[in-house]
């Protein structure tokens, strides 16, 4: 079934593009059609595919599993919520992101141009994996409101993502996402309540800041491991079997970088690792190959030049020792014993000869992680996360199988503290039942949604390029939103934002300036006017919020 629902939803969201793009957006038809073959999908791969290999869970699998169904819940059940007149997020990682998704789900349901252009910049196409929220943007359409629509998507991919991870790993597959971390949470055990851990590192939880946070993840993570794993079963443990026919392992693949670019480019590496270090895959990974890659280049165009449109500047670049401050300390603060066993790894299975399982999934693993330590992948170094999350989830247990599982339990208890107990009590604390931070206040967003109730879904707003703008956030074209999304996603803003400050401070020409752009109204609230204080705009002064047509 997990496989099933995963092609299902990879299925809808490649059949809505062709549609939108042919029918002017998702018009009910065009929503419906894609979620019925979506559905088609999942009746056929459910009732055509065999299972995994049977497989019994141990004691520590099902307390591991425990576990991380405990978080999904806590993570995802409050990943949006009402309180009073606010909305509200449990993170204040997700302040910044769900806006966003927010933003796109709103925009990608409305508008009727495709390739969609980006909301968060004007005359910008959309350069970003939009899999998962233009789902949910099929879900809006279909009567899923997005706050329904991103709690039980969460719900469900992470339901699938768990089983994933234990198919992959067992109890420390779980482990490897939940608990990531060197030595920072062990400031919870000396601060106490107060502390949060991830403020102090780099290497961050990896469920709290990338599972929860990035929606692709949801799709891209147990594909991902459901393709490593029916390749491991097919290569080394049920040797000539098939697990995953051809073509549900083609959707799967072909699919991933309309949902995460990071988790294609990995897989692309484990696959060639596979054919390089494992003979017996040779013909599956080339026939693989064959037939995913042109799709998944074609999709990782679309994504990332937003169909024809440049390329974003200042992607890849070097970021020597990624975000390390040149000193030992740095290391052994962000990721503990991880880096020296993972090194003393990678030397055992040096040793060793033939086509060996740990070493075709280990090293093409450990090689992404340092090219990690080389390159920058995005504007901002941080990102790079995005792929070293993929490394650590393969190597963690060959970390076990390989190098502990045979120790006394003198070594093996020790390791596994210095490997999880720091991640644990991080994870701890950022489910802390204390947090809850202000997304929007529901009345605003209410108010303004009544102002821009016949407003076109193409029409370009002058607005404040605030994270959480009320116009942004219900999906309407802006002409600069959050500086933060527009730079870590690399796109060239400045000449844009300097043009929208000459505009809302109503400078010498600045309707002109506005009609040169495309902007088709002027919108002024409390955001506006803490922004431009000074502004000499007739308007200002009058009651707020108001939108002013410029056309």
């Amino acid at each position: 079934m997990p496989v099933a629902f995963l092609c299902g939803v990879a299925s809808a969201v490649i059949a809505a593009l062709p549609l939108a793009w042919l029918f002017g957006g998702l018009h009910g038809a065009v929503a419906w059609s894609a979620l019925l073959m979506g559905c088609l999908v999942i009746v056929v791969v459910f009732r055509s595919v065999p299972s995994f290999p049977s497989r019994t869970p141990t004691f520590w699998d099902w307390v591991m599993i425990a576990v991380f169904a405990v978080a999904s819940a806590r993570a995802f059940f409050w990943l949006i919520y009402a309180d009073g007149d606010s909305w509200k997020v449990l993170s204040p990682n997700n302040l910044g992101d769900l806006s966003l998704h927010l933003a796109f789900i709103h925009h990608l349901e409305a508008t009727t141009h495709w390739w969609p252009r980006s909301p968060i910049l004007i005359g910008d196409p959309l350069r970003y994996p939009l899999g998962a929220d233009l789902f949910n943007a099929l879900l809006l359409r279909a009567g899923v409101s997005p706050e329904i629509g991103l709690l039980w998507g969460g719900i469900l991919g992470a339901s699938i993502a768990g089983y994933s991870l234990w198919r992959w790993g067992g109890a420390l597959g779980v482990a490897a996402l939940l608990f990531n971390g060197g030595a920072a949470g062990y400031l919870f055990l000396k601060g106490g309540w107060g502390a949060d851990p991830d403020a102090s590192t780099e290497w961050k939880n990896l469920f709290l800041t990338l599972f929860v946070t990035q929606r692709g993840f949801l799709f891209a993570l147990p594909a991902g491991l459901l393709l490593l794993a029916a390749w491991r079963e097919e290569t080394f443990r049920k040797a000539g079997n098939v697990i995953l026919p051809l073509p549900v392992q083609a959707v799967l693949l072909g699919a991933t970088p309309l949902f995460s670019i990071h988790a294609a480019l990995f897989l692309g590496v484990a696959m060639t690792g596979l054919t390089f270090f494992a003979k017996a895959s040779r013909y599956r990974m080339t026939r693989l190959a064959l037939f995913s890659w042109p799709v998944m280049a074609f999709f990782g165009w679309l994504v990332t030049s937003g169909a024809g449109g440049p390329s974003a500047v200042h992607s890849l670049g070097l970021a020597l020792g990624w975000m390390g401050d040149g000193t030992v300390g740095f290391w052994l603060w962000n990721f503990g014993i991880t880096l020296p066993l993972t090194l003393l790894l990678t030397l055992v299975l040096m040793r060793r000869g033939g086509d060996g399982e740990a070493r075709a999934f280990v090293w093409p693993a450990a090689f992404v992680f340092l090219l990690c330590m080389i390159i920058r992948f995005a504007p901002w170094p941080w990102d790079n996360m995005k792929l070293m999350l993929w490394s650590w989830i393969v190597i963690a247990p060959y970390l076990w199988s390989e190098l502990l599982r045979s120790r006394p339990l003198w070594i093996r208890l020790p390791a596994l503290v210095l490997l999880f107990g720091s991640g644990a009590a991080t994870l701890f604390a950022g489910l802390d039942g204390r947090h809850g931070y202000e997304l929007i206040k529901r009345s605003s967003l209410d108010r303004t949604a009544w102002i821009l109730r016949e407003v076109s879904p193409d029409a370009v707003i002058a607005v404040a390029p605030e994270y959480n703008h009320p116009a942004l956030i219900l999906g309407h074209p802006v002409v600069c939103g959050y500086e933060g999304h527009l730079w870590s996603h690399g796109l060239d803003y400045r000449s844009r934002l300097a043009a929208l400050n000459s505009i809302m401070m109503g400078e010498t020409g600045w309707r002109e300036r506005a009609h040169s752009l495309g902007v088709s109204y002027l919108y002024w609230s409390d955001l506006e006017a803490k922004r431009w204080p000074d502004s000499k705009l007739p308007w200002v002064g009058e009651a707020t919020p108001s939108l002013h047509s410029l056309e």
